[in-house]
């Protein structure tokens, strides 16, 4: 359980979730132009993360994906990001996409605490030039040795399986209420992935008693198991209202 891979194939790397050292262009399959409503998922490779858990809300809800996502490229405009230099212009390039596709629903998510300023920029500028909706999902649980550390270590101090919910994972739950304040407002949707993964006892570690099972495979990206939890939590709220009626039995 020390192990567990990230799901990195499933989120469409060098496909849909481009490493902007080498590229530059997303494949013609990141965008399902004859589903509606459209969920664009904009972001970096924590918005990638949550491609598994939206294809497997797909089996039972009629709704149409594009994936636009960079590694270490948060979805705000105008943002300098040092470690990523050609973050600003992949941000404008999804944002001429965006104006192409017309998505019905923006789902914007990252680790942009630096960058609130942007963010905000980025959801007015949508809301100005779009028809669509604008989500903002907040950060998952952060662990800070990364939570396979964390089952290992309970294993050597207990010799039992780490507990469903561990009080070691640190939910943003107060920068949350800052993001919230700030970006509802400017018409933006808030929805908190701390409170489904946290509650009084701690943040949910994982989902059985399975390896796969864990909820995160480093110390803020969530696996396959985590991502299906997440957006099986929130796919009602995301979706509100759109016409996506659950498929037929």
């Amino acid at each position: 359980m020390a192990s567990v891979p990230t799901e990195s194939f499933k989120w469409r790397f060098h496909e849909c979730l481009l490493d902007l050292s080498k590229e530059t262009t997303f494949a013609e399959t990141c965008v399902e132009r004859d589903r509606r409503p459209l969920v664009l998922i904009w972001g970096d490779s924590t918005a990638g993360a949550l491609l598994p858990g939206l294809r497997k809300a797909q089996e039972t809800r009629n709704f149409g994906i594009a994936q636009l996502t960079s590694s270490s490229c948060i979805p705000a405009l105008n943002a300098d990001i040092v470690s990523t230099p050609n973050c600003r212009a992949m941000n404008d390039k999804v944002f001429s996409l965006v104006r192409q596709i017309r998505p019905d629903i923006v789902l914007l998510h990252g680790t942009w605490e630096k960058h609130l300023d942007n963010v905000a920029e980025t959801v007015l500028a949508l809301r100005k030039e779009t028809n669509a909706r604008v989500v903002v999902l907040g950060g998952v649980p952060v662990w800070q040795r990364g939570l396979p550390s964390e089952v290992l270590r309970y294993f050597i101090l207990h010799r039992a399986l780490i507990p469903e919910r561990s009080p070691n994972g640190r939910p943003p739950a107060a920068y949350d209420a800052v993001m919230r304040a700030r970006l509802e407002p400017l018409g933006a949707e808030f929805i908190s992935a701390s409170d489904v993964f946290c509650d009084a006892q701690g943040c949910l570690t994982r989902t059985g008693e399975a390896a796969a099972d864990i909820t995160v495979s480093d110390q803020v990206h969530i696996t396959e198991k985590g991502s299906v939890f997440l957006i099986a939590s929130i796919i009602d709220r995301l979706l509100a209202g759109a016409a996506s009626a659950s498929k037929p039995k």
